[in-house]
């Protein structure tokens, strides 16, 4: 009874029509969970509570963020790159690591300096170079590995879900990243274009 009731509510869940609605949720709860595990690991010698903003902020920005975009990410690669022969769970993994890997990471520190702290123009450009490249970095020696088995094991509505799952580790290392290496060093983005205009968009 209890297995049928779980087979109907996966199949549900993961079905065409929800799919996005899931693998967001997903997204938003685990990269959550994450931070707070970084949190406890941080504050484990002392008594603190958590910081709410500081988990509600990374469940949006890392983990909303990349919940959309590796949806259809995962969508589109499945299209144009069909089966599961070696040549192209390759050449998935190639072009996730190149074309999508620094995309989404850009993306999730823009919502999160850009649109929820506000940053400016310079902080942001910093931010995008020194904590990006070090996500970057860790993401070829942490993600080839988990995508092969992504795309040569499971069935596309998954991959998400197991994404998420398996990046909780690196979900923590990014909110240790983020919120415990405090002070980076600031570009300087002298070199950008001056019209007035251009920065006033910039600092937004």
């Amino acid at each position: 009874m209890l297995g049928q009731l779980v087979s109907r509510l996966s199949s549900q869940l993961f079905s065409p029509r929800l799919l996005l609605v899931t693998n967001t949720t997903i997204s938003f709860g685990l990269s959550g969970l994450g931070d707070l595990i970084q949190q406890k690991i941080e504050t484990r010698k002392q008594v603190s509570s958590v910081n709410w903003s500081r988990t509600l902020h990374m469940s949006t920005s890392f983990g909303l963020t990349s919940g959309v975009l590796c949806h259809f990410w995962y969508s589109y690669l499945d299209r144009i790159l069909p089966g599961r022969g070696i040549r192209t769970i390759v050449t998935k993994i190639a072009w996730d690591q190149i074309l999508f890997s620094p995309v989404c990471i850009a993306a999730c520190i823009l919502v999160s300096g850009g649109i929820l702290e506000r940053q400016t123009a310079s902080q942001l450009v910093t931010e995008t170079i020194q904590l990006g490249g070090r996500l970057y970095i860790a993401e070829w020696l942490f993600w080839p590995p988990a995508q092969f088995v992504n795309f040569y094991l499971l069935p596309p509505r998954f991959r998400v879900l197991y994404d998420n799952l398996v990046s909780l580790v690196y979900d923590t290392y990014t909110s240790h990243l983020k919120y415990k290496i405090e002070h980076w060093d600031t570009v300087k983005i002298d070199n950008l274009p001056s019209s007035r205009h251009y920065r006033l968009v910039l600092d937004l």
